[in-house]
């Protein structure tokens, strides 16, 4: 039981003794040894790669060769699957066919048929002077509409009842179609079969299996609806087209529908039957609806497999070949592998002297160029040489300082700004108006003898600067900024007397939370001098509320003054969506756009004034800020 830890603490030290004995190397000797190992297996690992290689350009030789094939079976195929549709198309648009529905009308059922017959005959398969016609592959042509159904067949009686399969599905489907062709499924023919007893069963297969071509017929004129023609076609003229194509020595064409069902091929058991492939190709088949290749296996033998879809209907042309063909003409060229193997070999030890001396030089140059920048020196820039991945690296090292640089810039010069914004925030503050107007309350209060609001006046005011000071500190607590608040709401609530009342109600939990100075005093000032100065009746009345709401902050400045309009918000919005400092302008909009700015710079974009207002209701300013901020970041 013990033995396998003492293996595996044995192995361990092994490895670390090399891993060591690797680190003391140079990396020339390193690419040295790595170069002599790769040669002792690159006979093996190149042995395998031309022979996957070499089953690889058989399989891409075989799709070519397959396409050329399958070009011109698709070609005949779909040209007399159009001449089908174009035979409905030549019969509807008749004048015997559009005149049916006409008063006046004298043509009979005989006269219908004997046009149908010859429009079977049209095009069918003749041979005059070794010339060979395009053979039609209707069996059958049927008209039907309420009035009249008009059959007409060939010399068989493979087709024999079929006009039982016209289910209302299908004539339904014909008329959604609005004229175009619909193509049914495959069925088999049973009154047709009793018809054929004495024939052998793989021709009856053949012969009785058949799908259907519809069309509805409209009135050109009118626009109302004739009747529906129907061409009937049965397997056997497919068949025709790739029982005798061969791939290779062993590949093989067929014609599948939809559902993987074989309609044509060499193996006349095989018609009407799923194609016996594996579940993973039969459902990549269903799933793929163009043409591709794929690995899988044909009765239980490997095979690969091409496939390319017929675009009139969505069949599909499907060609299989056995691997083992791949295989045996891939073992000869395996046989040769050896000698090549030796020459790579030795052109890999001469590259390792070429590539280790062309590696190490530019590498020694960056380490000593990166000694130059630990030292401070970023002006300088390595020389971008070497091989193509020395190159990269060089560039990204160069790219790596400028972008150091860039953003020792920037932050100079976001600190800059936000010294900027500060200084302008604390001018605000030190408004030259708001301090004479207040130093003339007190004076009035003293001058009228109210000498104890004069005192709460020019303790307010004292307030007031000390906590916008905040010890030079941008960012302060929630509970200090609201003191400051306060200390700003008394000094106007004396000098606008009985017209203005304010309520601060904000949670006690939240009072320890960070906000930017100095952000609620210039929203309640605009509240003040913006929304209930302008008021003409009635008392002014500022709110101011906070709470946590999930992983955020907000706090809300409403006051009930004369609002915005539509157009003055939509302004005011996208000036705060500029996100730009201005620390040298003035004015309502750019003062709020600065306090919007400072957010968002040191909280993050996330963060910052939402504004609501109804004109004639007043206006809700919202401060979103972030829960539990670290002021050391």
């Amino acid at each position: 039981m013990e033995l396998i830890p003492k293996f595996r603490s044995g192995s361990n030290h092994k490895l670390k003794l090399l891993k060591e004995s690797l680190n003391q190397l140079s990396f020339k000797a390193l690419l040295a040894c790595f170069f002599a190992v790769i040669s002792i297996f690159a006979i093996i690992i190149f042995s395998v790669i031309s022979y996957v290689q070499a089953i690889d350009f058989l399989q891409k030789d075989f799709v070519n060769s397959s396409a050329a094939i399958f070009k011109n079976i698709r070609n005949d195929l779909v040209s007399k699957l159009n001449n089908i549709e174009n035979t409905l198309k030549f019969i509807a648009s008749d004048q015997r066919i559009q005149n049916l529905n006409r008063n006046g009308t004298g043509i009979t059922n005989r006269q219908l048929a004997e046009f149908f017959a010859d429009c079977i005959d049209l095009n069918n398969y003749t041979t005059r002077n070794e010339s060979h016609f395009l053979k039609n592959l209707v069996d059958e042509l049927i008209f039907y509409s309420k009035k009249r159904v008009v059959l007409t067949r060939r010399n068989h009686f493979s087709v024999y009842g079929i006009e039982r399969y016209l289910d209302p599905d299908l004539l339904s489907r014909a008329k959604a179609a609005q004229g175009r062709v619909i193509w049914s499924g495959v069925f088999f023919n049973e009154l047709g079969s009793q018809l054929m007893m004495n024939l052998d069963e793989v021709v009856r297969r053949e012969e009785l299996n058949q799908f259907a071509v519809i069309k509805q017929v409209t009135d050109e004129q009118y626009k109302n609806e004739i009747g529906y023609l129907i061409a009937s076609i049965n397997l056997a003229g497919l068949s025709d087209l790739v029982e005798d194509v061969q791939l290779g020595d062993t590949g093989r064409v067929y014609i599948i529908n939809q559902d993987l069902k074989v309609l044509a091929g060499w193996n006349k058991e095989l018609l009407m039957s799923s194609l016996p492939l594996d579940q993973k190709s039969q459902g990549l088949l269903l799933r793929e609806s163009k043409e591709g290749n794929l690995q899988g296996s044909f009765k239980g033998v490997k095979s690969y497999i091409h496939f390319e879809e017929i675009g009139v209907n969505g069949w599909k042309l499907i060609g299989i070949i056995n691997n083992r063909e791949f295989q045996t003409k891939a073992k000869l060229i395996r046989d040769r592998i050896f000698i090549d193997g030796l020459v790579i070999i030795a052109i890999l030890i001469l590259a390792t002297i070429i590539v280790t001396n062309r590696i190490t030089k530019p590498l020694r140059n960056i380490c000593s160029f990166l000694g130059k920048v630990e030292a401070g020196d970023l002006t300088i820039r390595t020389n971008e040489s070497g091989s193509a991945e020395i190159q990269n690296l060089a560039a990204q090292i160069n790219r790596m300082i400028e972008q150091i640089n860039l953003l020792m810039k920037q932050i100079y010069e976001e600190q800059r700004f936000k010294r900027k914004v500060a200084l302008k925030a604390l001018h605000d503050q030190i408004n030259p108006h708001f301090l004479y107007n207040t130093l003339e309350s007190i004076s009035w209060m003293i001058e009228t003898g109210k000498r104890k609001v004069a005192v709460t006046l020019v303790e307010s005011l004292s307030s007031f600067f000390r906590l916008g000071l905040s010890g030079g500190r941008d960012i302060v607590t929630i509970g200090a900024e609201l003191e400051h608040v306060e200390s700003y709401l008394k000094i106007q609530q004396v000098r606008y007397q009985d017209r203005l009342d304010y309520v601060i109600d904000v949670d006690d939990e939240i009072r320890n939370e960070h906000i930017t100075k100095i952000t609620l005093q210039p929203l309640i000032e605009n509240g003040i001098y913006h929304g209930i100065k302008p008021k003409n009746d009635g008392s002014g009345r500022i709110y101011i509320s906070g709470a946590r709401q999930g992983d955020l902050i907000k706090l809300e400045v409403v006051d009930n003054g004369v609002g915005m309009g539509r157009d003055q918000l939509v302004a005011l919005e996208k000036l705060l969506a500029e996100l730009k400092l201005d620390p040298e302008t003035s004015g309502k909009g750019y003062s709020i756009r600065n306090i919007n700015t400072r957010i968002k710079l040191y909280f993050g974009k996330d963060y910052g004034l939402h504004y609501s207002s109804k004109e004639g209701v007043g206006t809700r300013v919202v401060v979103i800020l972030p829960v539990n901020w670290n002021p050391k970041s």
